[in-house]
């Protein structure tokens, strides 16, 4: 996991820099540069997309650090998009201080990914890290078709969603549960997230978006669930920040689609033809070996 110390220092880096002007998110910075298992699910975005200096990127409502080292780091232009604009004023000031003269790398806006308003073939990488699960009904397919319409003929694509090995699972909250803070809804249940299971996978994600399946991975917890004991309640939750870093290191690794896990999410790349056919067949995802 070479590419997670890469991802813990620029994190840290971060968070130096924005000290003197923002002391209390730049503290948080430097306690957890990175959530734990955004370890593995941005290191396999950060290898697998393929992004060089000058391309234009967009981010999907991925966590926004690794879109601003994509800009910072790599070189590339990013336009980095959520459902909602929480993110503007702590990662304004992470990109004034990471990138200076170079800001107008850095865009953010705010944007429902079903209904993305750029024009079509305009991005030569998308990504979208532990977001598309989120979407209510059928918002996933949606988006799907979304992100690959806006992508180049020949661009690539990356997504991560929760796995299940139990098959496909729905999972709800409680109205105003802060882990669904999105959610407007006057019902008392409502959707937070899917956990996909080989079918889900391809009829929600992979056929939608009419894109080739370069990769299918999956990386989690193979025996310790060590996320759990990072998501226990305050104060045991706030002592434990320091150890998502370490932790990821120990525990996350590559397993295999059918190895039992206790925490395991699935990692796609996808490219579109270079003449695009989005609207014709496409391949399976089981026609791809899974590593």
């Amino acid at each position: 996991m070479a590419w997670a110390w890469d991802l813990f220092r620029f994190g840290l880096a971060m968070g130096l820099r924005a000290l003197p002007v923002a002391p209390r998110s730049a503290f948080k910075r430097l306690i957890l540069p990175l959530e734990y298992v955004r370890y593995a699910e941005d290191g396999y975005v950060l290898e697998h997309l393929e992004v060089r200096p000058g391309h234009l990127v967009l981010d999907v409502g991925s966590p926004k650090l690794l879109s601003l080292f994509l800009a910072a780091r790599v070189g590339s232009k990013v336009h980095a998009t959520d459902l909602l604009d929480y993110f503007f004023g702590e990662y304004g000031t992470h990109a004034d201080r990471v990138l200076g003269v170079n800001r107008d790398r850095y865009a953010m806006q705010a944007m429902d990914a079903r209904a993305l308003t750029y024009p079509e073939g305009m991005f030569d990488r998308v990504f979208s890290i532990s977001a598309i699960e989120h979407i209510p009904d059928d918002g996933d397919r949606t988006a799907m078709r979304e992100l690959a319409r806006v992508l180049k003929p020949g661009g690539v694509c990356c997504v991560t969603v929760p796995w299940s090995d139990r098959g496909y699972k729905e999972d709800y909250k409680r109205r105003g549960d802060p882990d669904a803070y999105w959610v407007a809804s006057s019902e008392e249940r409502v959707f937070y997230q899917r956990a996909y299971d080989r079918p889900t996978l391809e009829s929600r994600l992979v056929k939608p978006s009419g894109l080739e399946v370069v990769d299918v991975s999956f990386w989690g917890e193979r025996r310790v669930p060590a996320e759990r004991l990072l998501l226990r309640r305050w104060p045991v939750r706030y002592a434990m920040l320091p150890l998502h870093f370490p932790l990821a290191l120990l525990f996350l690794t590559r397993l295999g689609e059918r190895e039992a896990s206790r925490k395991k999410v699935a990692c796609l790349t996808l490219r579109k033809s270079p003449i695009d056919r989005t609207s014709g067949p496409v391949p399976s995802v089981g026609s791809v070996p899974c590593t």
